[in-house]
């Protein structure tokens, strides 16, 4: 653990580091330090996430690793979640999208190994970059590679601590979705076929066995998502 880090050290620490939320499902104040990531309701007894977390510093420190420690997936995936509702303020649709890419794309992980972090990443910040990407196609293609593309989702995995280079592939997996034939990598294959799932509303309309295996042949990359479409498909 390295000791005496400034953004750590609460002798560094300003008047607005240590602060009181409202617990979302009582009403009572929670206090919070800037580096929780989560805390119970004594009231309640309702944890929930540090609205105001921000872990950006574990992005480029070397010493992120033994300073705060590897965050968990769990924890991850409340940061993350955390960030989806705030960006889409009740869109519940929108939401409940975002969560269903996730669970389908933590069930393919089980059976293909992909990174945890990129796939679960990615899979719960894809809605926000297609959001993104609706507004501005070109500048989300053209500056990608540039480092300012997909702003939003940029900021969400800054802020949660995600370093640069795994940043920039989660932002070019979400970016790529507009030309999925070309995917070539485990990782956005797991994360577009978790999308394709979420998207699937019922049994196939193709005709017929053949009709069926052609489409989830053509549509799904990894065998596990293509075993889940057929689950769906022949329901």
């Amino acid at each position: 653990m390295v000791s005496k880090c400034p953004g750590q050290n609460t002798q560094f620490w300003g008047p607005g580091d240590i602060f009181t939320i409202e617990c979302p499902k009582c009403g009572n104040g929670v206090e919070f330090f800037k580096d929780d990531i989560r805390r119970r309701c004594q009231s309640c007894s309702h944890m929930f996430i540090n609205p105001r977390l921000n872990l950006g510093c574990a992005g480029w420190c070397q010493y992120a690793d033994q300073c705060v420690g590897t965050i968990g997936k769990e924890e991850l995936k409340d940061i993350l979640t955390s960030a989806i509702k705030e960006y889409f303020q009740g869109d519940e649709e929108k939401i409940d999208h975002a969560l269903k890419v996730l669970r389908f794309a933590e069930k393919i992980l089980e059976t293909e190994e992909g990174n945890p972090k990129v796939v679960i990443s990615a899979a719960i910040l894809y809605d926000i970059g297609i959001y993104e990407y609706e507004k501005d196609p070109e500048r989300v293609h053209v500056s990608d590679q540039g480092g300012d593309g997909l702003s939003a989702v940029r900021g969400i995995l800054e802020r949660s601590g995600i370093r640069e280079e795994t940043r920039e592939e989660i932002c070019g997996i979400i970016a790529a979705h507009s030309y999925l034939h070309q995917t070539d990598f485990i990782n956005s294959k797991i994360v577009y076929d978790a999308v394709q799932l979420a998207d699937l509303s019922g049994p196939c309309e193709a005709e017929g066995k053949k009709g069926r295996e052609k489409t989830i042949k053509k549509t799904f990359f990894t065998p596990t998502g293509k075993k889940m479409a057929e689950e769906i498909y022949y329901k």
